[in-house]
């Protein structure tokens, strides 16, 4: 009866022992598949955050050779991607007012009427005195020259730098305009590397967790049948002890011994 007991003991140690060992293998297994899908469910995240952005990065980088070109550059790419620049001095943005000269005044068919129709009149004036070749005349046609030169001078000026004015502006509007989404595409781009590098953080981290749990599931399994068998060797010597002080012949428990072994025990109960 004692050899049976201990024989039953046994079996249900090895038992014990195989059901702690499936139950941390799985428990382990599922703690594992959970971390890996929270990973993937990062990075599935990820792509569709970058799937969303990638509209903004392509438009920026569009606008790289527009607005290089809209700041008076001759632009080629290589087939490396490098840009190769050249100023282009017909850019309005590459080039410095210009005053026009007196000269370019007195060519201006505005002050050629009025100085016809100035000196015309001076003429027609002094001749119907009775002075038109006088010293007056003379001197009346040039105050009046020197001051239309003079009038007529600051007006061309003052339209000209208007007009240059004008136009550099809007040359520079556009460029800050062009600038504009350059700079959207680049920072659309810098946050999806952020996010990236977060996210392979995250992964990272989850990854690592799951293996983690799993290694620790296998080590706890492998604990649990140590233990087990150590609990079947020790009925063992319990039984052989008992065995040499009582002289018994054969048992149940001598049976079970004989024809399996500690594995066969632990494999019945693990499948």
């Amino acid at each position: 009866m004692v050899a049976a007991a201990i024989g039953a003991a046994a079996v249900a140690t090895v038992g014990s022992a195989a059901i702690t060992s499936s139950a941390s293998k799985s428990a382990a297994n599922t703690q594992a598949q959970a971390a890996q899908n929270a990973a993937q469910e990062q990075w599935d995240e990820f792509n569709t955050v970058q799937a969303n952005e990638a509209p903004y990065m392509a438009l920026g980088q569009s606008a790289i050779t527009p607005l290089l070109q809209a700041m008076g550059y001759n632009v080629t790419q290589g087939a490396n991607g490098q840009y190769s620049l050249s100023t282009n001095p017909s850019s309005i943005l590459q080039q410095q007012f210009t005053a026009p000269t007196l000269q370019d005044v007195r060519n201006t068919p505005g002050y050629q009427f009025q100085m016809e129709q100035g000196n015309k009149a001076i003429n027609n004036s002094a001749a119907a005195r009775g002075g038109l070749l006088s010293g007056a005349t003379l001197k009346d046609l040039l105050s009046y020259s020197q001051g239309l030169a003079d009038t007529t001078y600051q007006q061309d000026f003052n339209n000209s730098l208007t007009a240059f004015n004008t136009n550099y502006n809007s040359a520079a509007n556009n460029v800050n305009r062009l600038s504009g989404l350059v700079t959207l595409g680049q920072n659309t781009a810098a946050n999806v590397g952020n996010q990236g590098l977060q996210t392979a953080s995250n992964a990272g981290q989850l990854t690592t967790s799951g293996a983690n749990a799993s290694a620790a599931g296998t080590v706890a399994s492998g604990n649990a049948i140590s233990s087990g068998l150590s609990g079947l060797a020790s009925s063992g010597t319990n039984y052989a002890l008992l065995n040499q002080l009582t002289n018994q012949g054969t048992s149940s428990y001598s049976s079970a011994a004989s024809t399996s072994t500690p594995t066969d025990l632990i494999s019945s109960y693990t499948g």
